[in-house]
Parts: C-alpha cells; structure tokens; sequence
C-alpha cells in the first residue's frame, strides 16, 4: 500500500473555541513541526483523516499537499476525544531527506492460527518498535510470522528481520520479548473449575 497523501490548508492560531467551529465545519486542527523550522498551524479534511487512520497510525508516513508542494511527514501524535475517540488534533513532523527520524512503528503478528489451539495462545508482549533510520528507509509496520514459535521459546527482538537490517537502527533490547507461546486462560479456567468441583464433592 502506498503513501496516503492528506491535503493541507494553513490557519490561524484559534482560541479553544474556535477550534470547536473549526471541527463543526469538517475540519481538524493539526500542527506540522520540522528541525530549524517554524512551527505550522494547519488543518486537514476529517474525512481524508478518518480514511487514513483505518489504515495508518502514529509513526506511519505520510504525504502532505501543500499547494504545490508535497512534504514526507510522519504522523507523531494523535489526540482524540476521551470518550467518543474522535480525532481533536494531530501532530505531524517534517522529514528531511538528509536527517535520520526516530519513531514507533507497530508490529502485527501474522499466522497465528498455525500454532494455537484451544490448550494454547499467542501472546504479544511488544505492539510496537523503536527505529532510527533516514525518511527512506522507513517502514508503516512490521509483520512478524509466529507459525514456527514453539512453546516455552519466546520470539524475541534480535529474531526480527529488520533487526539485521543495515539502514535501520533498532532501538529496543536485542533480548526484548516480542511475542510468545502460553497456556491457554481457558485452560487455565477449565482446571480451577475442576479443582473447585472436587472440592465441593469432598466436602
């Protein structure tokens, strides 16, 4: 899947508000920051947003279109209604070409089926990895294949692929656990069920 582009348009600085007014009218408020540049207050299509975010997330990559211009960007915040999760405000930073960015990207385990059942599971310990790299190398997510993860050894760090990636510094622990095989809760559920059964037949 390729980049989402979200079409910017610059605003004033409102007061709280009229920030309101400006979400009535379609609209969020969002702000783009870059080293040694001026901070920009902006706003963005709610609808572009919301369709962007069933598919991206903080630190995914985006496309600005700023009238002519087209910037690289990466989502870094997202502010959302405590109660509604509707989008409020969104943080967005700059890339430049030459300049290595630090970010969160998450991690999706795939092929879970192949190795649970209903006396185990899949557990995932880590959502998300911390990268250094240059707007190029840049990944929306990793996608971690568990269909070989064998009980009692945890898939950790250093096993992902980008880990040995040359462009890519990975932040987290090269022993950080990353997602591992248990015993099912419902097992677990089954057996202490079964222990208050006999006791209440013993006694």
């Amino acid at each position: 899947m390729g980049l989402a582009v979200l079409k910017v348009q610059e605003r004033e600085l409102k007061k709280k508000n009229e920030l309101k007014k400006l979400r009535k009218e379609g609209f969020i408020p969002a702000i783009i920051y870059a080293h040694n540049k001026k901070t920009k207050q902006i706003k963005l299509n709610r609808q572009e947003v919301d369709k962007t975010l069933n598919h991206y997330g903080v630190g995914s990559s985006v496309y600005l279109e700023m009238g002519n211009e087209i910037k690289h960007a990466i989502i870094k915040d997202i502010q959302r209604h405590t109660t509604k999760l509707n989008v409020l405000h969104i943080d967005l930073q700059e890339l430049d070409a030459n300049e290595k960015v630090r970010v969160k990207i998450p991690i999706h385990l795939v092929n879970k089926s192949a190795v649970e059942s209903s006396t185990s599971v899949i557990q995932q310990q880590m959502t998300e990895l911390e990268i250094q790299t240059y707007p190029k190398y840049l990944k929306q997510s990793i996608e971690v294949d568990v269909s070989n993860i064998k009980y009692g050894e945890p898939f950790i760090v250093s096993q992902l692929e980008i880990y040995n990636d040359p462009n890519i510094e990975v932040l987290n622990g090269a022993e950080e656990i990353v997602a591992l095989l248990t015993e099912s809760t419902k097992l677990e559920e089954k057996e202490d069920q079964d222990s208050d059964d006999l006791l209440k037949m013993l006694y």
